[in-house]
């Protein structure tokens, strides 16, 4: 029902005060007329009944106690009159208040249910725009306001996206960090209505729209959902006092289903993106292995990336040392020639990219990506050289500057990074989440493998050449050239193998042990059935049994520890103590000295038994890298929300080398083992949410460093570790 109908109903107009007046003035007149009858009919009764005399004469010339009698009677009629007309009237007033509260009951019960159908269609609405239009349609039409405007809020910024009965369109924005007023502005930073009935006495109010000169009330509700502010519903009057609470409950009411209808439809185009996403990243890779050729898969990556959302896209192919070893090593999307040439002539070299890949960067990592705000000064001090400014415009971004960077390496399964992609420009103008850059992280992943394989598909192409050429030159160029095919065959076994490791281990796990399981107990019941009857060379070979099988489950323990999913049971200690049960596990050399320097603080929650095993691994390789004697030193000191632990010996050290592999699975430089002791500890330790480093200089010694936090932010018995890829090896420092 129109707002101005309801209004005329809450205040009596002009003919029904007339009416009331005239009913009083009726009941008067009447009782006038009563009290003449009654001293006629006295004066009659009088005349005929007791013969008093003459009717005229006992009517106009009547004794004075008679006249006395009659005037009391006729002002007694008149005083009932009054009463009476004074009660009709207050009642005719209280059944036009009932009447008027029934009506205006009725129109708020009206306008209620005319939202809570709004609010249905606005469920079923399929964009944002027609979101919008119905909204303006209940504020119009169904709760009768005139100028209304629905401002949404995006980038910092209050808009308007749509708009009613202005005679132009609404084109300011209003920035919400408070640099500027506005009732509008005062409601999205507040989370609360705003209702201003004199607008010129406010000081948050702003001029500058269509009706400015004329509005005189503005009542502004902001449409909320959880702490975030989607927009904010505006209306306004050219008149005072144009709004009351009922208007500001119904506004919220539609405010209410607006925020349910918009948060809806964005999460419908946020599943419907990323199955188109998925879709696509499905297309790319098929096209991606559909060639062997290096720059043609190039070009697939880079048109998968585009189809993603980003309108510039840099892929550039590295050596094992991060650097770039020709031009057509770079393949842009987004970019002129011009600006590639520019790329290759100030690239920079690969030490700068593995500091960038470091920990110094490790703030602005997002998942497998690397984000760098412009806003940062330590971003604009590092890429101040070698970057390609933007064509776009901050107004046409959301949250995102034209000078933001977005980098991710493209990384092996082994930790090897084959190539770097660059993207900016997102078509959406929104800065990058861990979750919208999911689906790339995987692609990504698929995208070195595929880059590897091309490059090793080139060199095994190229190695058959070479050796086609030199068939029959000396035997040692066949030879070397034959070496160099099969190192190149090893590598693409050794990236299969490592893929199939975790099903084979849990495979060979189980099937190992159960054989294992009979020969100890056979074992067992020949050593104490015949143990008295036995030389003492049977003895022994019992005890060789007997040790050979706990190596052997030793073995299978770390296969199937290395293949199944790690879940931590949390508790809380102090290093020193953990420190302390794990070296009375040890046998520790006389000729080695342990100096624990380890704090009794700070507390810390870990999964004791696991972390136990990690410093009894740690322990172990300190002790076998001093054969002749030296000094094993554990630290530990709190660092921020962390608690840092070393472990220093004077051994023979590792070598760089042997420092890159050390984390890779089946890798190890003794004489029996498996190679599964340091990436289990560093499964562990990146369970908890820490990180395991490694510095070692050969000959003085090694150090081995863990930074657990205090409070890992896991819950209790949560599976926090899968089988990852080896992508995830920590850098190592000779």
């Amino acid at each position: 029902m129109p707002y101005m109908e309801e209004i005329s109903r809450l205040y009596p107009s002009k003919t029904k005060r007339e009416a009331r007046f005239k009913d009083q003035h009726r009941v008067i007149c009447l009782s006038i007329v009563a009290g003449l009858f009654a001293y006629v009919v006295d004066a009659a009764v009088d005349t005929f009944v007791f013969n008093d005399g003459p009717f005229l004469n006992v009517l106009i010339f009547a004794p004075l106690g008679e006249v006395s009698i009659r005037l009391y009677i006729l002002a007694s009629f008149f005083v009932l009159g009054a009463f009476s007309s004074r009660i009709l009237a207050d009642r005719r007033k209280v059944e036009e208040t009932l009447a008027s509260a029934l009506s205006e009951r009725k129109s708020y019960e009206q306008r209620l249910s005319a939202l809570n159908y709004c609010g249905e269609k606005l469920n079923t609405a399929k964009s944002l725009n027609e979101v919008y239009k119905l909204t303006l349609n209940a504020m119009e039409q169904t709760l009768g306001f005139e100028h209304a405007a629905f401002m949404i809020a995006e980038g910092g910024k209050l808009r308007p996206a749509h708009q009613r009965g202005y005679p132009a369109p609404l084109t300011f924005e209003l920035p919400l960090d408070g640099t500027k007023k506005g009732i509008t502005v005062r409601a999205a930073t507040e989370h609360e209505p705003c209702l201003v009935n004199d607008v010129t006495q406010d000081k948050d109010y702003v001029k500058g729209a269509v009706l400015s000169a004329n509005v005189l009330s503005e009542l502004a509700v902001p449409v909320v959902i959880g702490p975030e502010v989607l927009g904010v519903l505006n209306v306004e009057k050219t008149e005072l006092n144009a709004f009351n609470e009922r208007d500001v409950m119904l506004l919220q009411v539609l405010a209410s289903h607006v925020a349910i209808a918009i948060s809806n439809s964005k999460k419908r185009e946020e599943i419907e993106k990323r199955s188109n996403q998925q879709e696509s990243l499905m297309k790319s890779s098929a096209e991606m292995i559909h060639t062997s050729d290096l720059h043609q898969r190039l070009r697939a990556i880079l048109d998968a990336i585009r189809r993603l959302g980003w309108r510039r896209v840099v892929l550039s192919v590295r050596d094992e040392n991060l650097d770039i070893a020709q031009p057509e090593d770079i393949v842009v999307a987004g970019l002129t020639e011009k600006e590639r040439e520019y790329l290759w002539t100030s690239r920079q070299p690969g030490r700068v990219w593995q500091e960038r890949f470091g920990p110094e960067y490790e703030r602005f990592r997002i998942g497998g990506f690397y984000y760098l705000p412009w806003s940062d000064p330590f971003v604009r001090k590092r890429f101040s050289e070698g970057t390609v400014s933007s064509h776009q415009k901050p107004e046409g971004m959301v949250d995102w500057n034209p000078d933001d960077l977005l980098y991710a390496p493209l990384r092996l399964a082994d930790g090897r990074i084959v190539g770097v992609a660059s993207m900016d420009d997102p078509v959406d103008g929104r800065r990058p989440t861990r979750e919208s850059l999911a689906p790339l992280e995987l692609f990504l992943h698929q995208a070195a493998v595929a880059i590897e394989n091309a490059r090793l598909i080139m060199q095994l192409n190229d190695a058959k050449a070479q050796l086609q050429e030199y068939a029959d030159q000396l035997e040692v160029k066949v030879k070397d050239r034959t070496r160099e095919l099969l190192d190149t065959q090893k590598r693409l076994l050794k990236v299969e193998r490592l893929a199939a490791i975790g099903e084979l281990a849990g495979m060979v796990g189980h099937d190992l042990r159960n054989p294992l399981t009979g020969i100890a107990g056979a074992t067992y019941y020949l050593k104490t059935k015949l143990c008295a009857k036995i030389d003492k060379k049977a003895q022994e070979m019992l005890k060789l049994i007997e040790d050979d099988i706990q190596y052997s489950n030793k073995i299978i323990n770390d296969l199937l520890e290395y293949s199944r999913d790690i879940k931590l049971e949390l508790m809380e200690t102090i290093p020193k103590l953990t420190l302390k049960d794990a070296l009375s596990s040890v046998e520790i050399p006389e000729n080695i000295q342990v100096s624990d320097k380890t704090q009794r603080k700070p507390r810390i929650k870990i999964d004791i038994d696991k972390m136990r095993r990690v410093f009894v691994n740690i322990i172990k390789n300190a002790v076998d890298a001093m054969p002749n004697g030296g000094r094993l030193t554990i630290t530990s000191r709190e660092m921020k929300d962390c608690v840092v632990i070393s472990f220093s010996d004077t051994g023979i050290g590792i070598s760089r080398e042997v420092a890159s592999k050390i984390w890779t699975p089946l890798f190890t430089t003794k004489a029996k083992g498996m190679g599964f002791g340091l990436p289990i500890c560093k499964r562990i330790v990146e369970g908890h949410g820490g990180k395991i480093t490694v510095e070692s200089i050969s000959g003085k010694g090694s150090t081995f460093t863990m930074t657990l936090p205090i409070e890992p932010k896991i819950e209790e018995n949560q599976e926090t570790w899968i089988n990852v890829p080896e992508s995830l090896l920590i850098s190592t420092k000779t």
